[in-house]
């Protein structure tokens, strides 16, 4: 067997057997001292930092108790790919993109991560080092999400966009790319997606000023209606570009947020949701239950308050404020 092979035999066997709650086969795949150490990049933001062989192997004994139930199944379905290897005398490194099917199992990681494993040579044998993780949460996200390119190349769709792009007002396919059924809809779709993949990290990243970073723009589409407002999102998460749309829990935070900001009413804000939507003034009117002049009057006071001149600007300023995690 060659060393590469020896490396990533070892990598599936610890796989295996952690999906297995075979704790001692497990164990058997890692370097048992304090040096050791683990960091993992949950979904949702949550970090999680091990270091030393008591603490690890006391977690992990923790979670077979927790979830006794054997999968390895999960294992044998695990895909990865984008494989990268380097070795040097006893000690060796490799990276890899892992892919999970869907699980009730909660050992399982679901969906796509980014993985990383520092290997020790003991006694002829590789052992783990260290392990890192990235994990995305595309698999979890219940509304229209495409993944694309820079220049809007479609590389994957959850079922959600799948069924939802081929009737959207102001989306399209044309054969693998991504399009505005406009040209001013797709000029402005090419232009946001060039300025969300610019970014750098540090544009992305948080920052006392930007709690949450720059990940998403909002881009509001009209599909050649004169009062059509569409609304997209284009985000860099995860090294991956996306497209998303109808992700109301992200826009409802966001306008939560944006209330407290410039002191909106209860009413006010709710007026300001509705535009969100496209909605005209007298169908807001009718979903509240209010009149045509009341609607009107706090719609004004929105407009006021945030200092917008038009509502693809008060929606803009509405979206654009990020809340911390």
């Amino acid at each position: 067997m060659s060393e590469d092979a020896a490396i990533l035999d070892v990598i599936e066997r610890e796989t295996i057997a952690f999906l297995s709650r075979d704790f001692d086969a497990w164990a058997e795949c890692w370097v048992q001292d304090e040096g050791i150490r683990r960091l993992g990049a949950l979904m949702g933001g949550v970090m999680d930092f091990q270091e030393g062989w008591e603490t690890f192997h006391d977690t992990i004994r923790d979670f077979f108790e927790r979830f006794p139930k054997p999968n390895p199944d999960a294992a044998h379905t695990m895909q990865r790919t984008n494989i990268s290897t380097r070795q040097k005398g006893d000690m060796a490194w490799v990276s890899f993109d892992q892919y999970g099917e869907r699980s009730d199992d909660p050992l399982v990681t679901v969906g796509l991560s980014h993985q990383i494993r520092i290997l020790e040579r003991q006694g002829g044998q590789w052992k783990i080092a260290m392990a890192g993780h990235g994990d995305t949460g595309l698999e979890y996200m219940d509304f229209p999400v495409i993944r694309i390119d820079r220049s809007c190349r479609i590389e994957w769709m959850n079922d959600a966009a799948s069924s939802e792009l081929a009737t959207h007002p102001a989306l399209t396919k044309s054969g693998v790319t991504l399009r505005g059924r406009t040209q001013a809809d797709d000029k402005l779709l090419r232009q946001a997606v060039q300025d969300v993949a610019n970014l750098t990290v540090m544009e992305r990243r948080p920052s006392l000023l930007r709690p949450r970073g720059r990940m998403a723009d909002p881009v509001i589409l009209t599909a050649g209606e004169a009062d059509g407002q569409y609304l997209i999102w284009v985000s860099a998460q995860d090294g991956m570009l996306l497209v998303t749309f109808r992700d109301r829990a992200n826009e409802q935070t966001r306008l939560e947020t944006a209330a407290e900001l410039y002191g909106l009413s209860p009413a006010q804000l709710r007026v300001a949701a509705l535009v969100l939507t496209g909605a005209s003034l007298q169908e807001i009117a009718d979903q509240l239950g209010i009149s045509h002049s009341t609607a009107k009057t706090h719609l004004m006071r929105v407009f006021e308050k945030t200092s917008a001149q038009n509502q693809p600007a008060l929606i803009a300023k509405m979206l654009g404020v990020s809340p911390p995690n």
